[in-house]
């Protein structure tokens, strides 16, 4: 037995060897980073109450880095506001043209929910990303950039910090895989992308869908499913299109889930967004990897940009009356330096056929305005 047991645990050393070598430890590069993002939102409100006020939604502290040639990392948690919890927390190695990534990341669909918050366009992302588009969870994932081509595929369980597997219970299993052709010519750039991603709930059979009018500040949620029981699996469908020349750029983005029930009916939500932007001192936005970057002020006095949305998601199928929710969003924001940003966004919220209960009030129509700021650094 004991021969056993110590030529399996030289056979494991022998094998995680192969990967990780003395020489991938022996110079390792540690890079810190970390954002700030404080946001501080004014309402007129309609029926339900909303409250005004600050409140610091990132605060991210982290590290990445090289341990090799070939194997990096990253481990970020947030501590904003009351309680912490993991971002991006992974180990990467490089794997021919392109690399395998295992930890916790994005689920890869989307392009509003794959840009990073340091470059989004407008201080929230919009309802239809928020409400169906998975973010991190736990998992293996493969990705390749190769010329105008971006390709991502991930299996995923669940996320850091959700009890998933307590009382003996099964976690859910999934796959995502998002692919985007983004050739340039002439000076503009067209992009095209699609994704899916199916869920299999097994023990875990509930979901929840809902959303808060694209302020945090608000605080509540206007568009409410519930949660609903029996689920067996989730399927969600994304299509993107993007385009950019010089400092003009838009997106617009459908995304959908089926929700297959076992004894009840399967709904189906779906919402979309479209918008634009031009920055008025000439500079353009940054691309890679599939999606935008953020833009670095070509002058010491900054840089100007000013942006428009419309979104619509539909909670609201086959008995089930989570409400609609349509947002106009105008934008302006200031780039002092390409870590240093300010923002406002004023925001038309219209929800209807909304069963959602807000601060003891239920929805049903409701269309409040919402005013915006956010001042944000990132290193």
């Amino acid at each position: 037995m004991k021969t056993t047991t110590k030529m399996t645990a030289l056979a494991l050393s022998a094998g995680l060897g192969i990967f990780f070598t003395a020489e991938a430890f022996a110079n390792p590069t540690l890079e810190p980073r970390g954002r700030f993002h404080l946001d501080y939102g004014v309402h007129d409100e309609d029926d339900v109450p909303l409250g005004d006020g600050f409140l610091n939604r990132r605060a991210r502290m982290g590290v990445s880095g090289t341990l090799d040639d070939d194997w990096s990392f990253r481990i970020e948690y947030d501590f904003a506001e009351n309680g912490t919890s993991a971002n991006d927390v992974y180990l990467r190695r490089r794997l021919g043209t392109g690399a395998v990534t295992i930890g916790q990341f994005k689920v890869p669909m989307g392009l509003n929910e794959l840009t990073s918050s340091n470059n989004m366009t407008f201080i929230e992302r919009a309802s239809n990303s928020n409400t169906i588009v998975d973010s991190r969870r736990l998992g293996v994932g493969y990705h390749i950039d190769q010329d105008a081509v971006h390709f991502r595929i991930m299996g995923f369980g669940r996320s850091i910090g959700d009890s998933g597997t307590a009382d003996g219970n099964d976690e859910s299993l999934g796959v995502g895989a998002r692919i985007a052709y983004a050739p340039r010519f002439n000076g503009q750039m067209v992009h095209i992308g699609a994704s899916v991603a199916y869920e299999d709930l097994r023990d875990q059979t509930d979901r929840r869908f809902r959303d808060r009018p694209e302020a945090r500040p608000a605080g509540v949620r206007l568009i409410d499913t519930g949660t609903l029981g029996d689920v067996d699996s989730t399927t969600k469908y994304g299509l993107e299109l993007a385009y950019q020349a010089g400092p003009f750029s838009a997106e617009a983005e459908y995304i959908s889930v089926r929700v297959d029930r076992d004894d009840n009916s399967d709904p189906t939500f779906d919402g979309y967004h479209i918008q634009a932007s031009y920055v008025l001192t000439g500079e353009s936005r940054g691309y890679r990897g599939g999606n935008f970057r953020g833009i670095s002020p070509a002058r010491s006095t900054g840089a100007w940009e000013i942006a428009a949305r419309y979104s619509d998601i539909d909670l609201n199928n086959r008995g089930v009356q989570g409400g609609e929710q349509r947002n106009i969003t105008l934008g302006v924001n200031y780039y002092a330096t390409s870590n240093l940003r300010f923002m406002f966004n004023y925001i038309w919220v219209d929800v209807k056929d909304s069963t959602a209960v807000a601060n003891g009030v239920e929805v049903g129509s409701d269309k409040p305005r919402i005013a915006l700021a956010r001042a944000q650094y990132s290193f």
